[in-house]
């Protein structure tokens, strides 16, 4: 049976603190050969996202000296493209993978290279955006500042990975073959997300 905890925002002088993550859901490991799983849901409290209040235009002075500010808005754009309309958490959760995939030997070790992987080929790169033969150009401006503003939370590390390390998610409207030979993590929002133990 899954459980679903509502998200709620407290706001204390100028910080923002995220008492609960919406729709996390955990999945309980007990059967992995047969992928059967029980879910159980896990609250994470006082996740500090005081980053949410800063100007877009500071963001840039705030990140480490090894990101690019082209790294950035791809990672930004990570965000806006394929998470903009889930909670907070999601979004955190999304960028969570991109970052999660640079460590990773298989993929490239820039967050360009990851985001872009495989963009020449029509709907069959890592992330559907950079693929779908749409515009890349950001026309929600509150929603692009947003997913900045995440980025940057990412980038800094005033977030922590909620995902468990996952490294490959999708919506929860579609069931995708890979998905079948993976361990599910976690659930937030309408992402399912994956790891595939390696």
């Amino acid at each position: 049976m899954h459980k679903k905890i509502m998200i709620g925002i407290v706001l204390i002088g100028t910080l923002i603190y995220i008492t609960d993550l919406s729709k996390l859901i955990i999945p309980e490991k007990t059967n992995a050969a047969a992928h059967v799983h029980r879910s159980i849901t896990v609250p994470i409290s006082n996740l500090k996202i005081d980053i949410l209040n800063v100007k877009t235009s500071k963001l840039a002075d705030m990140l480490p000296t090894n990101i690019t500010q082209k790294d950035f808005i791809c990672l930004a754009q990570a965000v806006y493209f394929e998470a903009r309309s889930e909670p907070v958490a999601g979004q955190v959760a999304v960028a969570s993978v991109v970052l999660n995939r640079t460590k990773h030997k298989r993929y490239p070790n820039s967050i360009c290279g990851v985001v872009f992987q495989n963009d020449h080929r029509r709907n069959l790169c890592q992330f559907s955006f950079a693929c779908d033969g749409k515009s890349d150009t950001a026309y929600n401006k509150t929603a692009w500042n947003d997913s900045k503003r995440i980025a940057a939370a990412m980038l800094t590390n005033r977030y922590s990975d909620v995902t468990r390390n996952s490294m490959f998610y999708h919506a929860d409207y579609v069931s995708p073959r890979w998905a079948k030979t993976m361990q599910k993590t976690v659930q937030i929002g309408t992402h399912m997300f994956y790891d595939d133990g390696s």
